[in-house]
Order: C-alpha cells, then structure tokens, then sequence
C-alpha cells in the first residue's frame, strides 16, 4: 500500500467523520446502577485539582448570577461541562440564520449579537445548512414543519399561559405533547436520550463524539450539558445519570466537532468546542458556523410571569 494511498484515505476518513455528525438512532435501553466516584472541578480557570466527592453529594456549582449556575465535573475516562439555568429569572430564545437572514454564526457570534449568556447548539441540521433535521419553530417563524417520529422529546419554552412551566423538555411517549406544543412560542425537536423517568433510551455500542445535551432536573432547571471528549452516546447517558445532578429528561442536541456550548457573563466567560475521535484539534474547532441556536438570557424580574414577551424576543 503506497504512503500516498494511506494519506488519501485518512483524508477521506477525516471527511467523512467530519460531514456526517448526525447520530444513528439506537435501540431502547437498561439503565446501569453501578455507583462511580467522581471529582467536581471548580471552574476557576486556574484550578487544577477536583474535589472528592461522592455519588449523593452536592456539586460545587459556581454562581455566575441568580438563577445562573456553572460546573466542570470529571470521572474516570469521562468530563462534563454542565450550565444550570433557571426559568424564573432566565428566558430561552431559538436563533436561526434562516430567521434574520444573515447566514451562520460561531457560538460567540450569536451570543454577541443577541446578549445571550449562554449558548448551545438547538439541533442538528440537513445538508442545506439551515434547515433542522426536526421540527423547530420560534413564534411565527418555522424552520421546519415536519414532526419526525424518531425523535421523542421537544424543548419548550415562551408559554401563553402563566401555570405552564417557563421552559422545559415534553415527552412524546408521556405527555400530552401534541395539545402542549400550542402553548409554546419556540418548540424544538431532537431525540432523546433518557426518559423522565431515569430510563437510558439508546443501546450501547455506536461511534464515539463529543456530545452537547438540553436536560431537565428534579426542580424544573434547565441543563446545558457539553462532553469534549468523544464518547459513546449509551455511556453518556450512565455517566449522567451517576452524577450528582438529579438528571431527568435528556435531549441530544448535536454531535461532533459542531457540538458546542458557551457561558458569558461578567463572573466567567467559557467556550467549549467537541472534536471528532480523528480530530486534531485539542481544543476543539471555534470557528464552526452554527445555523441554529439556543440561547438563554436574564429576564427582567417584574416582567418575569407577566411579560412573556419581553427581553426574549428578537425580531
């Protein structure tokens, strides 16, 4: 086999890797209840030691600002970044190129441009670079109008109706989602990884990639979750649901080197980019074009249950 032939098939490999981030859709199944020990990293950038801690203990969350909730977790062979946001004093906002017409933009971009204090992907998307591979819509702006029948959970947020939770993940096996959704301003669909009831809904085995996740916790909080190092998309699940995190609804967001998440705010500002295993980049690749987004922002806390429509919404 010649070096030049070798070289042109790491490239293809590469390419391939590269270009499809979209997961394969797994078989239900079984959660795993084996108990690992993990460190909770404080997320100074100078730290370089973890905190011991056990299965039930608390994590070390650093408060960025009320309602907004920041930590770096490890266990063996595993890493999470997780941004815990509450809907009483943070609103939710779907940011689509296809809606202000201005092309992609990397996290930072769309996180400068709509004051967003955290930024993660909203979904994966079709070859068009624009269009969600799920059902995803923002107001009257629809991005996609096809609901997908693999896909289990949708994220809502923006209620008409003030005894609905501000945002959250549906269910489609669990809850009356279909009468839901018509009370949600932005609606985006996605598969599902754990179920509300703690149940792994992926089989193990598949590729391995950097993976970026919306959950729900046992209080209503909304989770932004990003893994860097590529992993197994069944083992992210059990490494979730062993955290100290009080992990409910899972929704997969996107894969790869496209899988990204970003805090900004006065007391941190992070960005996390994945890599794919083949990748080269140590640090992930910044520059990646992302044509959907969701982005959260504080809210004015007078306007918080009686202004939906507030600082939320960009037109």
């Amino acid at each position: 086999m010649s070096a030049v032939f070798v070289i042109i098939r790491t490239l293809a490999v590469v390419l391939v890797l590269l270009f499809f981030h979209c997961p394969v859709p797994l078989a239900a199944g079984t959660e795993q209840t084996t108990a690992q020990s993990l460190d909770v990293i404080p997320p100074s950038l100078s730290s370089s030691e973890g905190q011991a801690v056990k299965e039930n203990e608390a994590v070390a969350w650093l408060e960025l600002e009320k309602g907004l909730d920041y930590a770096e977790l490890v266990t063996p062979g595993f890493s999470l970044v997780a941004v815990r946001i509450n809907p009483e004093y943070f609103d939710f906002v779907l940011c689509s190129a296809g809606r202000d017409k201005e092309g992609a933009r990397t996290l930072r971009e769309w996180s400068e441009k709509y004051n967003l204090s955290v930024v993660i992907n909203a979904s994966m998307y079709l070859p068009d670079g624009l269009t969600s591979t799920g059902y995803m819509r923002s107001g009257d702006y629809i991005n996609n109008k096809r609901i997908v029948q693999r896909f289990g959970a949708f994220f809502a947020a923006q209620p008409d109706d003030p005894d609905l939770p501000r945002a959250t993940i549906l269910e489609r096996d669990t809850d009356i989602w279909r009468e839901l959704l018509s009370h949600y301003s932005v609606v985006i669909q996605n598969y599902r990884i754990i179920s509300s009831g703690r149940r792994i809904l992926w089989s193990p085995g598949g590729p391995l990639y950097s993976i970026s996740a919306v959950a729900t916790d046992g209080t209503g909080n909304i989770l932004f979750l990003h893994s860097r190092e590529p992993v197994e998309a069944y083992s992210f699940a059990q490494h979730l649901l062993h955290l100290p995190l009080d992990i409910r609804t899972v929704m997969y967001v996107e894969g790869g080197g496209q899988a990204g998440l970003l805090v900004r705010s006065q007391k941190l500002e992070r960005e996390h980019q994945g890599r794919n295993a083949v990748d080269f980049l140590v640090s992930g690749n910044r520059t990646v074009l992302l044509p959907n987004v969701i982005g959260a922002k504080p809210i004015a806390r007078e306007n918080a249950r009686d202004n939906l429509n507030g600082l939320s919404r960009f037109q």
